[in-house]
């Protein structure tokens, strides 16, 4: 496989951002540092390297969930005695959730504070018209540590379903509490048998108080392997011209480092809302790494229900035979909580899809935590993965005319 060629350079690079930069919580100065890092990286592999600056509220996206709690705490004690105001608690709390953390809106962002964050792209040129693109994408930022992950581990995932039935508890009763309030029926048995269930689960939302903590992970895995990916893309370009590999004809190449992912999504969302029309004048592709650490897991993504996004149907079946010609075995999965980078390109109109070397039937011991380092990393995943690419490529420059 040509890609094994490459996989400790990749290893090594994953090694160097975490070993000398350490954990890179969205915003921060270590993740500055390493957007300027893979900038440095970029250019002797590069055409032109990009640096992006763009602002956003990086505590938005987890720090609502503290005021959602709390918010149902209210909304469970004025259940019993006065329903109106409980369905304006619930209500509120609901909306905060759905839009913020299920569907990645920046609903709530304006009440915290912004900050400045990098988008890194290295533009590598085909020898002759660019027809296509292709970017191949992961992301600099690492999470914050989830202590229920940590401590509870696949427990954690019971947990936050419970907890998003109970918000959706709360808020059917509290509802059908007001009408029957204005009907003089509020008294009914069902509705203290309602009201007694939201009691109850306090105890369970308000672990979700200490859901996580401030502390960012190493972020190995998640995700500067997917990083290395795109540089080992780039490693491979540039060892293809100087001996006389495949280079493309038409199709445009991308190495893109994503800030804040970690942040809900918000480097892609502004390199997707600054790039758009380019993306869509030039046919492109994207490929998203994220989670990467056994090739046994070597994963495709179809859709994300959290964001509603639909990975385009062909690029995922160009990859699953793209696999199966490399005898990689390769799943289809959807992500049913969380989001990639790639729900923003698919939800733009843009072909894409998240690549992962990742069990994710399973809440992995090293995702979001603090064990998340680069020796769970096996170099056969970064090469699996480069490979993917590098056929990706082949393929669409040749569709391309190349």
């Amino acid at each position: 496989m040509t890609a094994d060629k490459f996989s400790k350079y990749m290893y090594d690079l994953i090694d160097r951002v975490v070993s000398t930069i350490g954990p890179r919580e969205p915003c921060s100065e270590a993740e500055l540092k390493a957007a300027d890092m893979m900038a440095e990286e970029f250019k002797p592999m590069c055409d032109a390297v990009k640096v992006e600056p763009f602002t956003c509220s990086p505590t938005a996206f987890l720090g609502f969930l503290p005021i959602s709690v709390i918010l149902y705490i209210i909304a469970a004690g004025l259940y019993w005695v006065f329903a109106p105001a409980a369905l304006f608690f619930a209500l509120v709390g609901f909306v905060m959730l759905f839009f913020e953390f299920m569907r990645y809106k920046e609903f709530v962002d304006f009440l915290f504070p912004k900050k400045t964050s990098k988008n890194v792209l290295g533009v590598i040129k085909p020898r002759g018209e660019v027809k296509r693109r292709l970017i191949v994408c992961g992301h600099m930022d690492s999470a914050y540590e989830f202590n229920l992950f940590l401590l509870l581990k696949n427990g954690a995932v019971v947990l936050m379903i419970i907890g998003v039935l109970a918000t959706l508890i709360l808020l059917g009763a509290s509802i059908a509490k007001t009408i029957a309030y204005f009907n003089g029926t509020a008294d009914a048995r069902i509705y203290v048998i309602f009201g007694a269930i939201s009691i109850g689960l306090y105890p369970i939302l308000g672990l979700f108080l200490q859901f996580h903590s401030y502390h960012p992970v190493p972020g190995a895995m998640d995700d500067m392997a997917g990083v290395a990916v795109a540089a080992g893309l780039g490693k491979y370009l540039s060892d293809a011209k100087q001996n006389g590999g495949f280079v493309p004809q038409h199709t445009e190449v991308v190495l893109y480092a994503a800030g804040c992912e970690e942040a809900g999504l918000r480097g892609a969302k502004r390199y997707v809302a600054a790039h758009k029309q380019e993306l869509l004048q030039t046919p492109t592709t994207a490929l998203i790494y994220d989670g990467v650490y056994d090739e046994k897991f070597l994963t495709v993504i179809t859709r994300e229900i959290c964001t509603g996004a639909k990975h385009d149907k062909k690029l995922v079946n160009a990859v699953i035979d793209i696999a199966k010609k490399r005898n990689m075995p390769i799943r289809k999965r959807l992500v049913p909580f969380g989001a990639s980078d790639s729900s923003v390109f698919s939800l733009a109109g843009i072909s894409s899809t998240c690549i992962l070397c990742q069990d994710v039937d399973t809440l992995v011991p090293n995702y979001h935590t603090r064990f998340d380092t680069v020796e769970k990393i096996r170099p056969e995943a970064l090469a699996v993965s480069l490979q993917v690419a590098v056929d990706m490529l082949e393929k669409i420059d040749a569709e391309a005319g190349g």
